[in-house]
């Protein structure tokens, strides 16, 4: 199998070290700028092609562009002769609908994305604990590279991408935005910025930590578990721009408290806070 890759971002490069260091032949990388294929390109010990060379001595071919520049880079690739290349691009939202006329060209299309937050092209390491999600026909025609590979993945439906990429962007994207909202909270309270990061990420670590060893419906803690009312009303008071924010993220939480068996008394207390949530004079 040879692999070449266009657009040699974090996730180009990141990827294609992976598939190296797993034994792979990388041809080489295209992109618009030729700096960042040549230090892709000696990332992977590979080379700097032209697209056309990279279509013509590339068997698998992956495009790591961003999203709005898949459909253009395929429209380019089909000008060449690519009958029997297997084509995939690493899009959380996209589906392999983005390869039209793939069929009739005599190529198989798919989608393949990592469940992980590229940060720089040396996180290549840590892929061989990521959850990738594959989607598009002839799946078995690709068993050898999934084998030799060792990538984790599930199969996804090409109807379910958007929906897919959304729940990673809660995962990933979204605790970020949280924790912008603790910091806010934070410094308006008088907490200094320095101590900031010590002060939530114990908080945030201990959640992940509980949520890995635990499953997600039984690490929850805090008032809401408790059933404590008079706690999340005092809360509510207390907020301005970020009440809507957590009313609806309670009312999550909420939900997976009720799942338990709970006595009277706590069912009570519960309801007390389902009204606090969706009160709109709170």
């Amino acid at each position: 199998m040879k692999i070449g890759f266009i657009g040699a971002g974090k996730v180009g490069s990141a990827f294609g070290r992976y598939l190296y260091e797993k034994g792979f032949k990388i041809t080489g990388y295209f992109s618009r700028t030729e700096d960042s294929a040549r230090k892709a390109a000696e990332f992977t010990k590979s080379s700097v092609l032209s697209i056309q060379e990279l279509a013509e001595e590339s068997n698998y071919i992956f495009i790591t562009t961003p999203d709005g520049a898949i459909s253009e880079v395929w429209e380019n690739l089909k000008k060449f002769n690519i009958k029997g290349k297997k084509i995939f691009h690493m899009s959380g939202c996209l589906s392999s609908d983005v390869f039209n006329g793939s069929r009739d060209l005599g190529v198989d299309s798919y989608s393949l994305h990592p469940l992980y937050p590229f940060t720089d092209k040396n996180c290549y390491d840590k892929l061989n604990k990521v959850i990738f999600s594959l989607e598009g026909e002839n799946i078995e025609n690709i068993k050898e590279f999934l084998g030799k590979s060792e990538i984790k993945y599930f199969l996804l439906n090409k109807q379910d991408k958007a929906k897919y990429h959304a729940a990673a962007v809660f995962a990933s994207n979204y605790l970020v935005a949280i924790s912008k909202i603790a910091k806010d909270l934070l410094l308006e309270c008088g907490i200094k910025e320095e101590f900031i990061i010590d002060a939530i990420y114990p908080l945030m670590e201990g959640a992940l930590l509980n949520i890995k060893e635990k499953g997600i419906e039984d690490a929850l803690t805090g008032p809401i578990v408790r059933g404590d009312y008079k706690t999340i009303n005092m809360h509510l008071k207390s907020l301005r721009e970020y009440k809507d924010i957590y009313k609806k993220l309670g009312l999550v939480a909420l939900g997976i408290e009720r799942e338990k068996s709970c006595d009277d008394e706590k069912a009570k207390n519960l309801d007390e806070i389902e009204f606090l949530l969706r009160s709109e004079e709170i």
